[in-house]
């Protein structure tokens, strides 16, 4: 019985809406925590190793020791990095919300146009809705 609790507890918590704004807060204090509150882990894992790389690689050490006296081109590919990490939780989030919403068939899996429940096929494109199995 406790395995069956898990796995729908694990269910639910990767169906739940997701907030693409707190996605991209998370995303600015620390970059790959909006992919961890999204809960992709190898994702977060692949930002936060492409950051370290970045600031070894091509941010000179003066501006990892004093952030404050670095110009802002020293520190530049560090921040696109960031920026990018921002931008990808944002995105992650908007895209896992319109897969909820097409798998709760309330939008067409298609043109993304909202549906009635009853409907077998969109009234828009004419696309198949997928039927719920109610068991």
């Amino acid at each position: 019985m406790d395995q069956a609790q898990s796995q729908t507890e694990t269910q639910t918590q990767s169906d739940s809406r997701k907030r693409p704004w707190f996605a991209a807060v998370l995303g600015l204090l620390i970059t790959g925590l909006g992919q961890i509150y999204l809960r992709r882990w190898l994702r977060a894992l692949g930002w936060l190793t492409l950051a370290f790389l970045v600031g070894g690689l091509f941010v000179p050490e003066t501006v990892l020791m004093d952030p404050m006296q670095a110009s802002f081109w020293d520190a530049a590919p560090l921040l696109a990095v960031g920026a990018a990490s921002v931008l990808d939780a944002y995105v992650l989030a908007r895209q896992h919300n319109r897969q909820i919403e097409i798998q709760e068939a309330t939008l067409c899996a298609s043109c993304h146009r909202e549906l009635e429940e009853d409907v077998s096929f969109c009234p828009w494109c004419a696309t198949e809705t997928p039927r719920k199995l109610d068991e």
